[in-house]
């Protein structure tokens, strides 16, 4: 296992997960794709929750995601794999799997976010987290582009009027960091600019 990453924040997690994997994939390594939240089930998406199954497709394609189905809607949605079944994949495959790649945050489709007390949802054998921050809406109030935006009102006592702009993104990556680090998590923490 080289890296267990994490991909936290807004505007863009899952276009960034998507596309690690695909390199990773590309360099000939071994990827499991997963959340610890809620994703949208795409084609070929494994919901058996089966580590043998699972294991199987890892080894024969180079790639698996993998979740368990939760909704029934036209775009259905899963949640993530059981820990313990995460942790037998982990450790089972030192060979065949070498990142596992998490979607451990959710934002309804907001460039950015303030997390709640309980997010973000770290696995915890991740290593790295890598926190996506949206920078597209810059000039457009905050109350209308970050999700959450009354509990950052209500924590950091912001006016009503506040525009994003550079100060406040780098706040909100600030607040990301704080609390990684205040959870326990000693990995590497990074950021990706959308």
């Amino acid at each position: 296992m080289e890296k267990v990453i994490s991909i936290v924040g807004a505007g863009g997690k899952t276009t960034l997960v998507h596309k690690l994997a695909r390199e990773y994939h590309r360099r000939g390594k071994g990827v499991l794709v997963t959340t610890t939240t809620h994703m949208y089930v795409e084609a070929d998406t494994d919901l058996s929750c089966d580590f043998f199954a699972l294991r199987d497709k890892i080894i024969k394609d180079g790639y698996c995601m993998a979740g368990q189905k939760i909704s029934e809607q036209s775009k259905p949605k899963m949640c993530g794999l059981p820990y313990d079944l995460l942790d037998k994949l982990i450790k089972d495959m030192p060979q065949a799997l070498d990142y596992v790649i998490i979607e451990a945050d959710g934002a309804k489709h907001h460039s950015l976010k303030y997390p709640a007390a309980d997010e973000p949802v770290i696995y915890p054998l991740t290593t790295d987290v890598i926190i996506v921050l949206g920078t597209w809406e810059k000039g457009k109030l905050c109350k209308d582009v970050v999700f959450r935006y009354e509990l950052m009102q209500n924590e950091l006592g912001m006016a009503e009027d506040v525009v994003v702009d550079d100060s406040v993104i780098d706040m909100l990556r600030q607040v990301y960091v704080k609390k990684l680090r205040d959870s326990g998590f000693e990995g590497r923490i990074s950021t990706y600019y959308r």
